[in-house]
């Protein structure tokens, strides 16, 4: 009966023993845990006490906080913006705007009149044909006489014709106010003496000019230059030329120099540089005429 008893005990205690070695280790588990809670908080403790008995100091000492400088936020550039909205593209550039012309006093404030329409240009004059030969051929004309020829000793005088916007005197030739003639027809020259075509006037707007006149050294017995230019040959240096226009204004040369040229050296109408001329020109020799007697004189 003693067995039974003592046999039944054993397992009871064995229970009893675990259960209290269970306790015991969930109790210095607890005590282990709450040591380690501890442990921490005093540190930490500590650590803001040392902490808060230094002194503050900033990260960037030497700067005054009051005058901070403002650094500019930059944006990075990606290629890849990633979501969200994306930048408005920057707008391309527009020309500047041109200032308005002021307006005049007598344009309307409110509104612009139209413009008025601009004339067409007008086509320019054509040059004027210069001449292939020079003027006042005389072959087959008859000689002169011997006493027409000792008239163009005495003073010609001659009349002013409508038309001719120039008259010509030559005193040491004895010619007083020869009208110049603006043709080139041969009946001008049949009654005067000419103007070459395209060539100079005495007034013309340009720098130098060269005022060509072409008169017979024979011409036909009658008419208005019959022996005009029979003389020529004999102006020298310094001789007065004059030539007078309808207001009376006076335009006074003198002479120059003199030579013969062909007939096909129409040079001698032209302009030369620097000077303001006046060319007499009439034929020479008596009788072949084959060239022209130029007779060239400055302006004074």
């Amino acid at each position: 009966m003693r067995l039974r008893g003592r046999a039944s005990e054993d397992p009871l205690l064995k229970v009893g023993a675990a259960a209290l070695a269970l306790a015991l280790v969930c109790a210095a588990a607890v005590a282990a845990y709450a040591l380690l809670r501890e442990r921490p908080a005093e540190a930490s403790g500590r650590a803001v006490k040392a902490a808060s008995s230094e002194p503050l100091v900033r990260s960037d000492p030497g700067v005054d906080p009051r005058k901070e400088p403002t650094v500019a936020l930059r944006v990075a550039e990606t290629s890849d913006p990633g979501p969200g909205p994306k930048p408005d593209p920057k707008p391309d550039p527009q020309p500047e705007p041109r200032p308005k012309p002021e307006r005049e006093a007598t344009d309307p404030v409110t509104e612009q009149p139209d413009p008025e329409p601009r004339p067409e240009p007008e086509p320019e004059p054509e040059p004027e044909p210069q001449p292939q030969t020079l003027p006042a051929a005389e072959k087959d004309w008859p000689l002169p006489t011997d006493e027409q020829v000792e008239a163009t000793r005495e003073p010609r005088r001659y009349d002013l014709p409508r038309g001719a916007p120039l008259g010509l005197t030559v005193r040491s030739i004895g010619l007083y106010d020869v009208p110049v003639l603006r043709s080139n027809t041969q009946g001008a020259l049949d009654n005067g003496v000419i103007h070459a075509r395209g060539t100079s006037m005495p007034w013309s707007d340009t720098p130098d000019r060269n005022v060509y006149l072409a008169g017979h050294r024979l011409g036909w017995p009658g008419t208005g230059s019959h022996l005009v230019f029979y003389r020529l040959n004999e102006l020298g240096e310094g001789d007065e030329i004059v030539l007078k226009d309808r207001d009376g204004r006076r335009h006074v040369y003198r002479v120059s120099d003199s030579f013969a040229v062909r007939p096909d050296d129409v040079w001698v109408t032209g302009r030369i540089p620097g000077r303001d001329m006046l060319t007499l020109q009439t034929c020479t020799p008596i009788p072949g005429f084959e060239k022209r007697l130029i007779v060239r004189a400055e302006r004074v």
